[in-house]
């Protein structure tokens, strides 16, 4: 069996959509969902947002199953200017290089990716995080689970598609519209934000349209790597 994690449902919708006798388990805002795909028995973890929740979370799956690999996945910010959206990376210092040979002929970037605990939201805070660490991409989820994976001898592959660009301001602060204690959205908050904003709103339109692109790359990508992993 392989897992594959996701922070939240927004980001797995359409790889869900293709599983074949799906089952869910677990509460309804980050349930736990086992099926087939591309002739693979998987289970998609919803690890929440942030490494205190995928901590937690991925070592609560652990503890009761032992999949053969672990494919983290999901959005990511990009920190490199070239990345664009829609752009899949492979994060080389999360990934066991077994698995970076097998998916090597696969359409993506490779370079490093880098975990923080707070939302990364501005052009300036990516440009300075970019510049002092290295990375290309930053996410706020694959270090954690990598700790728990290594842990347990369970080869992992990591892969974030580019959701917002190095230039790119997010529309809305993190806490704004998630409820990182609860790990669910806020609508009637975003709703209420950008109507007392509503020059943010043009911005946050353009934000979503990239979320829809960034899902169907990385759901194509994650379908093609599954058919190229090792049984």
């Amino acid at each position: 069996m392989i897992a594959l994690s996701f922070a939240l449902p927004e980001e797995s919708r359409d790889l869900v959509r293709a599983l074949a006798g799906a089952r869910r388990s677990g509460p309804a805002a980050l349930p736990i969902i086992a099926g087939t795909l591309a002739g693979r028995e998987v289970v998609i973890v919803h690890s929440g947002m942030g490494m205190d929740s995928a901590s937690a979370r991925t070592g609560a799956f652990l503890d009761s199953h032992a999949p053969s690999l672990w494919i983290a996945a999901g959005f990511g910010g990009a920190l490199d200017p070239e990345l664009r959206i829609g752009d899949v990376v492979v994060a080389r210092n999360f990934s066991e290089p077994s698995l970076l040979a097998a998916i090597a002929s696969l359409p993506a970037r490779t370079g490093a990716l880098i975990t923080t605990r707070e939302v990364v939201e501005t052009a300036a805070q990516k440009k300075g995080l970019g510049r002092h660490s290295g990375a290309r991409v930053v996410d706020m989820e694959t270090a954690a689970i990598h700790r728990l994976c290594g842990a347990r001898g369970i080869p992992m592959l990591a892969v974030r598609a580019i959701s917002d660009t190095a230039c790119q301001d997010l529309p809305v602060p993190a806490a704004v519209w998630f409820d990182s204690a609860r790990q669910r959205p806020r609508p009637l908050a975003l709703v209420m934000h950008l109507a007392t904003r509503p020059g943010r709103i043009a911005a946050f339109v353009r934000f979503v349209r990239g979320v829809y692109v960034a899902r169907a790359r990385l759901t194509e990508f994650l379908r093609a790597a599954l058919e190229a992993l090792p049984a």
